[in-house]
Parts: structure tokens; sequence; C-alpha cells
């Protein structure tokens, strides 16, 4: 698919803004993407395969440009354009605009918002030092010269602070104070967010006028790539003094339905979750595990109504607290992720709420 045609597709689609629709045109993804993407299990070299490059490079798919030590982790992504459009759009940007852009990657949403803004107007942040030096090179070779700066961006760069709009491309599950203090009153910071139990919303804050905090709702269901030291970690627990029982609650409302999961896992924050199958189980059946790093339980997907079907062990019983909190969502007319929002303090409080700021959801 080539490059017009797609950005003609995410217009249609209203995914892409009118007022963006010119520097998607000036800056297809092509000119941001290294010669190297992996794809399909196996690393796509524009060289040997420039044909089958260009079509990924020319398709609505996320790429991943870089994978950690373990080999198989992508650290490193292009974004899919669907849901760089969509972020952009809900930053709402305005001619003459400050913007801290978090996470340069390869540069193409750097480039895009100097398109937009002018390069002078554009700071981003990445803490790979040789990701952020080859996104300099190209943005200086396309004439869109974003400062890049090698740092934490949860840290923020207050040197070049205050800022208009901060835009976030990785994940998080705590939205950093600082953030907020460099953030002019008024401004908006969209980062994608998300919990251990479901990644995650992408929430559109607004910073309030004595800038000591930022509301707002969840306005796209999307998933990104973590916040390197906000990656949930998998806990540590021991099994023993198992407790065992009958479900009243099908795990499968829960592993098919991302709304529910997502108001799970904030009403349940640190509480993680997996299927797996078991086949050393004597059922051999696939099973729904959660867990939080002391306490474990696990509900069998099939028969999971019957006398052994959930296994439970620590001091909580986690599964019950997972059969409360869908029956909670249940009670609220099973709201879907855009009618959640969630207020943030620069002291690091999280309160998340339900239609508005007033109504606060309880743990």
């Amino acid at each position: 698919m080539e490059w017009n045609v797609l950005t003609d597709a995410l217009r249609e689609s209203g995914a892409l803004s009118v007022d963006w629709e010119p520097a998607f045109r000036a800056v297809p993804r092509r000119l941001f993407v290294p010669d190297l993407i992996h794809h399909g299990g196996e690393w796509i070299d524009r060289t040997e395969r420039p044909v089958e490059w260009g079509e990924l490079v020319a398709s609505d798919i996320p790429l991943v440009t870089r994978l950690d030590e373990d080999g198989s982790t992508p650290s490193s992504s292009s974004s899919m354009p669907t849901v760089v459009a969509r972020m952009l759009r809900h930053l709402q940007v305005a001619d003459g605009m400050r913007v801290l852009d978090i996470g340069t990657g390869a540069g193409w949403t750097a480039a895009l918002l100097a398109r937009r803004l002018g390069a002078e107007n554009v700071t981003t942040m990445e803490l790979d030092p040789e990701l952020s030096g080859a996104a300099w090179c190209r943005l200086v070779a396309h004439c869109l010269p974003a400062r890049t700066v090698v740092g934490d961006g949860m840290l923020g760069h207050p040197a070049d602070a205050p800022y208009d709009r901060v835009h976030v491309t990785a994940a998080v599950q705590r939205v950093p104070g600082a953030l907020i203090e460099q953030t002019a009153p008024g401004g908006v910071i969209v980062v994608p967010y998300g919990t251990a139990f479901c990644n995650g919303g992408l929430l559109k804050l607004t910073v309030a006028d004595d800038g000591r905090s930022a509301s707002g709702p969840f306005v796209e269901d999307v998933a990104f790539m973590w916040v390197r030291d906000q990656r949930p970690g998998s806990g540590e627990f021991e099994i023993e003094d198992v407790r065992h029982g009958p479900s009243e609650l099908d795990p499968a409302a829960v592993a098919a339905h991302t709304d529910a999961a997502f108001a799970i896992g904030l009403r349940l924050p640190g509480l993680f979750r997996q299927e797996v199958w078991a086949g050393y189980d004597r059922f051999g059946t696939g099973r729904f595990e959660v867990w939080d790093g002391v306490s474990y339980a696990h509900c069998r997907l099939a028969d999971w109504d019957g006398r052994h079907a959930v296994s439970q062990s620590g001091p909580r019983n986690l599964w019950d607290e997972v059969t409360a909190a869908h029956a909670w969502w249940r009670r609220q007319g099973e709201p879907g992720l855009a009618r959640f929002g969630l207020t943030v303090t620069v002291e690091g409080e999280h309160r998340v709420w339900l239609d508005e700021p007033e109504r606060v959801v309880g743990g």
C-alpha cells in the first residue's frame, strides 16, 4: 500500500485530522524507519528485500526496530500509523506551541511534530543514545532538526520547560509528577497508561490552573511497550496452603473482554494475570492465573464452576477479588474504557474515577 493511499484511508476513517494531513503527506514513515525491521519472527533487510520492506513500512502496522538482550522482547518500534494519527489528534496542538516528545525511537513522530509546529518548538527525548543519534541524523537530513536529548523521559527536560504539550510513546503505570510540573497550566499530556492486569488505554490529562495536578479521561484503547523502569515484573510467590472451591465467574468473561479487564486492573492495581495451558495439571486444562507477588490464584477455563476449579494461596483470596471487581463493573453498566479517567498530583497521588473526577473508584 503506497503512503498516500494509507494517508487517504487514515483521513477517511477519522483517525487523521485535517490539520495533521499535510504533515503526514510531507513526512512519510519510510523516511524514518531503519533498514532492518523485525516482522513475522525474522529481520527484514531493506537492502536485500526492498519490496517487502517498502510494503511493510507503508502498511498500517507497528514495526519492531529493536529487541531486548533476550532476542525476543521488543524494546523499540515505529508505531502503527493509525495510533500515531490518533495520539497527535488528541494532543490538540496549535501554531506556536512547544512540545516535549518522550520516546524518540526512529524519530518519525518528532518529525511530524517539527513539520507541524517548527523544529524550534519540539524537544524529543530518548533513553538509548544509539537510537537518539540515528534519529537526529534522520531529522537533520530532512531539515527537521528538533532538539534531540538523550535521557530518561520520565524526568522530563526542565531546560526547555514549560511545555504546552507532552507526548509520550511508551506505557506507564504511574504518571511522573515531573511531567506535570514541566507542563504549563492548561497544557495537555497524552500518555499510554496501563496496569499489570491490562495494558492499556490512552490517557489525556489537562494540567490544572495551579500546576499541581492533572486530570482527564482515557480516550483510546491502545497498547504500547512499557517505559523500561515501569515494566510489570512477574513477582515471586510460594504456592502453599492452597484453598479450593468453585468460581462464580466464567474466566472467559475477563480474558476475552478488554473493557472488563481494564476496569479490573484499575480496581486492583499491582495484580498480574496470564492465561496458560497447564498440561501438568491432572485436569489438563487451560487456566486463568492471577498473582500479586505474594498471593496466587487460578481458575480453570473449562468446568470453571466445578468443586476444585479455583485454587487460591497466600494472604489474599485473589480470585474472589477479581470476581468482586467484575461484579462491580457489571453493576456500573459495564462501562467502556472512555468512561474512566485519572487525576494525578505532582506528589504522586493517583485517583481513578468513573464519568467525573468526583466519582473516585476505590480498590
